[in-house]
């Protein structure tokens, strides 16, 4: 349950792992980048003082950036990845 097709690699299904890995890695490394990219940006205005330090004008400015329209399908195919990975893992075929 850690990441998405290590238990296909634990129990010796390295195939069907990488089935799992390489989706989730490059879906999950798509959206962290975006949402570290949009933290570092209002982190920025805070400092600089374009925003104030008011948890509610900061959750404003959240809400108010443009997230791209990838990045909700990103955290899906993420989110597939892993509870197919969690499935396969515990009603897979034991061989």
């Amino acid at each position: 349950m850690l990441f998405p097709g290590i238990g296909q690699f634990y129990l010796g299904r390295r195939a069907l792992a990488l089935l799992f890995l390489v989706p989730a890695a490059v879906a999950g490394l798509a959206y962290l980048d975006v949402m570290l990219e949009q933290a570092s940006a209002v982190a920025d205005q805070v400092l600089s003082g374009a925003v104030a330090l008011d948890p509610a004008a900061i959750a404003a400015r959240i809400d108010a950036q443009q997230t791209p329209p990838w990045a909700p399908a990103a955290a899906i195919v993420f989110a597939l990845c892993w509870i197919g990975s969690i499935a396969e893992a515990l009603l897979g075929r034991r061989t």
